[in-house]
Parts: C-alpha cells; sequence; structure tokens
C-alpha cells in the first residue's frame, strides 16, 4: 500500500531548496496554466438529472479559484455528479426500508421482506460510496487527492529539470 501523502508543510523529510521550491509551486495550482479560464460544460449524461446538476454547480463553486479541473475532466465530473444524484435517491430508497421495517413489527413475512429491502439498499450504498470515493480521490476532491496531484505535478517538474533532453527518446 503506498504511503499516504502529506502536504509540504507537514513534511519532516530532508528536501532540497530546489526540491522544496518545486514542492510549493505544484501545490499552488495541479494543473499547468493553459493561458484560459477552463470551460467546464455538462456532459450529455447530466441531461434532465436536475440532482446532478445541483451536484455540478457545489463543487464548482467551492473550486472556484482552484487550478485543478480543466476541460478534459468535464466528463469525469459529470459521473461523479451522476453518482451523488443516485446516492441521494439510495439515501432515501434506505429511509423508506427503515420506515417499512418499523411498521412491519408484527408480520414475519413484512419483516423479512423490509430486511432484505433494507440490504440491498445497503449494498448499492456501499458500493457507491467506494465510487464516489474514487472518483473523488482522481478529481482532486479530497485532501489526500489534492496533495497526490501536486506530488506528481512537483515530481514531473524535477525530472524535466534534471535531464532536459529526457523526451527526445519517448521514454
Amino acid at each position: 500500500m503506498p504511503t499516504p501523502p502529506k502536504a509540504l508543510e507537514h513534511m519532516s523529510k530532508n528536501l532540497t531548496e530546489e526540491e522544496r521550491q518545486l514542492r510549493e509551486q505544484a501545490e499552488e495550482g495541479v494543473i499547468p496554466d493553459r493561458g484560459r479560464e477552463s470551460q467546464m460544460e455538462k456532459p450529455a449524461l447530466m441531461t434532465k438529472n436536475a440532482v446532478a446538476g445541483r451536484y455540478w454547480r457545489k463543487v464548482l463553486e467551492r473550486m472556484d479559484g482552484l487550478v485543478i479541473l480543466d476541460d478534459l475532466d468535464s466528463d469525469t465530473l459529470g459521473v461523479y455528479c451522476v453518482m451523488m444524484a443516485r446516492y441521494e435517491t439510495q439515501c432515501r430508497l434506505l429511509t423508506l426500508a427503515a420506515k417499512q421495517l418499523k411498521d412491519a413489527k408484527d408480520d414475519p413475512e413484512a419483516v423479512t421482506e423490509a430486511v432484505s429491502k433494507l440490504d440491498a439498499v445497503s449494498g448499492k450504498m456501499q458500493s457507491l460510496e467506494r465510487n464516489i470515493l474514487q472518483y473523488a480521490e482522481k478529481l482532486g476532491l479530497t485532501p489526500s487527492g489534492r496533495i497526490r496531484l501536486a506530488q506528481k505535478r512537483a515530481q514531473a517538474a524535477a525530472e524535466g529539470r534534471s535531464d532536459p533532453d529526457g523526451d527526445l527518446f519517448g521514454d
């Protein structure tokens, strides 16, 4: 299992001044500046899904000022938002199944049916939670995801400075 990433301020590792500067620059913005503001467009899979649209707006508002997502991330963010909308639906279904179980006190068949619904919904929710967290990590929506993106950027910048001709032969 890989070592969990740390922010530069929490590192006790001895870094050269150049490595420290590269890391600081990488943590300031995770994606290189392309000379323009990213133009995120909702993907087609989000059409007619108002809940996913609400998550889309919320994520973009929260990320205002951060240079993490790019135009290429629109589809991935769209899938993340659709999964969040599905999770919200599953939460409602779980509440209904719990209510059915509570109401089915004396009827063994109703209890069995309500328990099976609870199991099915909670299983789907656990699967969605795993997927949501994986997408959030990849999109840089979690603290460790942002630090890992910064680490990758700093490493790429360090490798580029150490060997300016390193990319000539496709290595």
